[in-house]
């Protein structure tokens, strides 16, 4: 019964250690971290300064969307509450479609 608590332990263990490995690019989670302060410091931001991020950190259009889940927590690390940072992410979501392919 040990062996089995202590399997489900460390597969629970290597799971969360090959997730957090798969989703950290250092370009990703830097543009992500920079839209965030740009939305802190100027709520009403617009798409085009948004995208001229992603295009500054160099993200594909394909990448995009995996950035833009990351920027949803720092949102909420710079005190956004949960409706205004839903409310913020539509104009990260518009900013995909300018950046060029």
């Amino acid at each position: 019964m040990n062996f089995l608590i202590a399997g489900i332990f460390a597969f629970i263990v290597g799971f969360l250690v090959w997730r957090s490995k798969r989703t950290t690019d250092p370009a990703e989670q830097a543009c992500a971290i920079e839209i965030g302060a740009l939305l802190k410091s100027d709520p009403d931001a617009q798409p085009k300064a948004i995208a001229d991020i992603f295009v500054k950190h160099g993200i594909a259009r394909s990448r995009c969307q995996s950035v833009g889940r990351m920027v949803m927590p720092q949102l909420r690390k710079n005190g956004l509450n949960p409706g205004d940072a839903m409310l913020t992410m539509g104009r990260v979501k518009a900013a995909y479609t300018l950046v060029p392919l």
